[in-house]
């Protein structure tokens, strides 16, 4: 006998499309509706049946055949039933381009609609809450970063709820020596007569900030000298200002929305709202009240910080000067060997037997005694301006 294949295309019912067009070669038949050439034994034609495949074209197999094996007599099933999708798109449908998620259309031919459709949420679309009242604009918004909206939308930088908007700047002031100050400035007060007294008017002479003077001077039996006070040198100032923390965060705005699509469930809309961003609404004026179910409030808008601090200043550095000494010279230029050396001392001390000499030069010395410089405790500035949040706007989130 010779051998042959039986193809009971309805009996096996083919469920997958390659196998389908496995079985089809190996009966003879062709997809396109015509024989193949196989040499395979005699070929079985399904009287009616036709292949159908994902572009609807269909083709019937030829001849008027009708003969079925007994073992495929009870086959109700044909070639109709096997089915060989070559594309994803819906039947009917004609591509527009890309999903346009906010059109309400499936512009893909993929059977989803916007929202519905993996292209618009991986762009960062998502189902959303429309605006519930007039007034009130949707925004994507992130309270706590300025990562940037995207180009589609406008984008503004806010700061976020602020709570601490009354406390004032923390100020301080503190001296330094920069220059310390000198005891050899001013003038050298005297007094003198012939006896212990020291009695009579008051005679200055110059310091000369420790320099020799060539002056020709007589010294009487007793002097009284007293050196000036110290004088000069500076104090730096340092300013410290401290502004205590406003509590608000920096966040973003993402506005711009208009034109929302579906894809959604109820009444939600398709709207735009990337990564890291909260569907919320928005509305002018600070502390307006949330309409729901955009029930979290947030005050936005941009800190106007002039807190400040008055003047750090510093007055002259203070010491104490060491016991000076006023020697005088028989030389010109202050050289050679003192002839006499008067303490500075406020008291009446007597010249020995210098006195009625005459001196052709003199000299003063005296020095600010260590660890004895310091500049005096400044007065604390006062604290100036205010803080304030400027264009105050309301955002409700959900």
């Amino acid at each position: 006998m010779t051998p042959f294949i039986l193809c009971a295309v309805g009996a096996a019912r083919f469920a997958v499309a390659w196998l389908a067009a496995a079985g089809l070669a190996a009966c003879g038949l062709a997809l396109n509706g015509e024989e193949t050439g196989g040499d395979a034994g005699p070929t079985l034609h399904d009287a009616g049946a036709d292949v159908t495949t994902a572009d609807a074209s269909q083709g019937s197999s030829s001849g008027g055949d009708t003969g079925v094996p007994p073992e495929a007599s009870n086959d109700t099933g044909t070639m109709a039933d096997v089915v060989v999708p070559e594309t994803g798109l819906v039947d009917g449908c004609v591509p527009k381009g890309p999903e346009s998620c906010t059109n309400g259309i499936d512009d893909d031919c993929n059977g989803l609609v916007d929202c519905a459709d993996p292209a618009c949420t991986t762009q960062g679309f998502r189902c959303v809450t429309p605006s519930p009242m007039a007034g009130w604009d949707f925004v994507a918004f992130d309270a706590t970063s300025q990562a940037g909206c995207p180009a589609t939308l406008k984008a503004k930088n806010v700061d976020v709820d602020p709570t601490n908007l009354a406390s004032p700047t923390v100020c301080g002031c503190t001296c330094a020596v920069g220059t310390p100050p000198s005891c050899e400035q001013g003038n050298i007060s005297t007094t003198h007569s012939q006896n212990n007294q020291c009695g009579g008017s008051v005679t200055n002479y110059p310091a000369s900030g420790g320099a020799c003077i060539p002056q020709d001077l007589s010294v009487d039996a007793f002097v009284l000298a007293a050196q000036p006070p110290p004088a000069g040198g500076t104090c730096g100032a340092t300013a410290s200002v401290t502004q205590p923390a406003t509590g608000a965060t920096q966040g973003e705005v993402c506005s711009g929305e208009t034109t929302f699509g579906g894809g959604c469930a109820g009444t939600q809309v398709c709207a735009l709202v990337p990564t890291g961003f909260t569907s919320c609404v928005h509305h002018g004026g600070a502390s307006m009240a949330c309409p729901a179910p955009y029930s979290t409030p947030h005050s936005v808008g941009t800190l106007k910080d002039t807190r400040g601090c008055g003047n750090c200043a510093c007055g002259l550095p203070t010491a104490t000067c060491s016991a000076g000494t006023w020697a005088f010279f028989g030389s010109q230029d202050c050289t050679g060997s003192a002839g006499v050396t008067l303490d500075t001392n406020d008291q009446c001390n007597g010249t020995g037997s210098a006195q009625g000499s005459t001196f052709r030069s003199n000299q003063f010395s005296s020095i600010p005694m260590p660890g004895s410089i310091a500049c005096a405790t400044p007065p604390t500035p006062p604290s100036t301006g205010n803080v304030m949040l400027t264009g105050a706007d309301t955002v409700c989130c959900d």
